[in-house]
């Protein structure tokens, strides 16, 4: 689950600034635009109870990675001109895979827990997934800021603004406005893309490690899990008795 949250803060993080800033859309329209990874979420979501019965949390919360991994390599191939059915394509991609891994992965995490330690578990969870997008958010930013940085052409420019456009894509869009220069805003949004690419491809290796260790540490199936943890009541009663 920390992983997994590391590769959604990544997502969440450069998303917002590459359909404002590159795509053009308002505040509004950019939360609209994120909607298609809700649906797939919720999809996910009312499936996943009846898959992991079926074949247990191991296989979904790896497959689910696998999926959400799919969706971060395929958001890497994005380019300028792509446009917003590309991206909502590998939204909806993203949620199936967040659906099927985040939520299954912490019951099978929480049903290794003795009863009595099921809160205190839940609560390391949460820390665990805060520190996770803490983490993911500070490294994947300092990704993204670096790549723009090295990639943005600002020749021509006075070294003030130069350094004030190196801040952002929304700021070497104002000083692209102030500036009159649509070479600047050109080159701030490829730039940005490229950045974001970057982001996309750590996001999308993070989530096939993540694939690899739920296959190796999570339980098989649900019912080895419940004789396991049955075994130690049937002992206690005996012992009653």
């Amino acid at each position: 689950a920390t992983l997994v949250m590391f590769v959604l803060s990544g997502l969440l993080f450069v998303l917002p600034q590459y359909l404002q800033a590159v795509l053009g859309h308002d505040a509004l329209g950019t939360g609209l635009r994120l909607l298609p990874m809700m649906g797939g979420l919720v999809i996910a979501a009312r499936g996943a109870g009846p898959v992991v019965a079926r074949f247990g949390p191991r296989a979904v919360v790896s497959a689910g990675l696998v999926v959400l991994a799919f969706a971060a390599l395929l958001g890497s191939r994005t380019t300028v001109d792509s446009g917003y059915g590309f991206t909502a394509l590998w939204l909806s991609i993203t949620g199936l895979g967040f659906g099927f891994s985040v939520v299954p992965a912490m019951d099978a995490a929480l049903g290794t827990l003795p009863r009595d330690r099921a809160g205190s578990g839940s609560g390391l969870l949460m820390t665990l997934r805060q520190v996770g997008a803490a983490i993911g958010i500070a490294l994947l930013g300092s990704l993204l800021s670096g790549i723009f940085r090295d990639r943005l052409d600002v020749t021509g420019l006075p070294a003030k603004a130069a350094d004030t456009a190196g801040d952002s894509v929304v700021a070497a869009h104002i000083i692209a406005e102030k500036a009159h220069s649509a070479h600047l805003a050109a080159s701030a949004n490829s730039a940005y893309v490229h950045g974001m690419s970057g982001v996309l491809l750590v996001c999308g290796i993070a989530a096939l490690v993540s694939a690899l260790l739920a296959a190796a540490l999570l339980p098989r199936g649900t019912a080895e899990r419940r004789a396991d943890s049955a075994e130690p009541d049937l002992v206690g009663a005996a012992e009653d008795a």
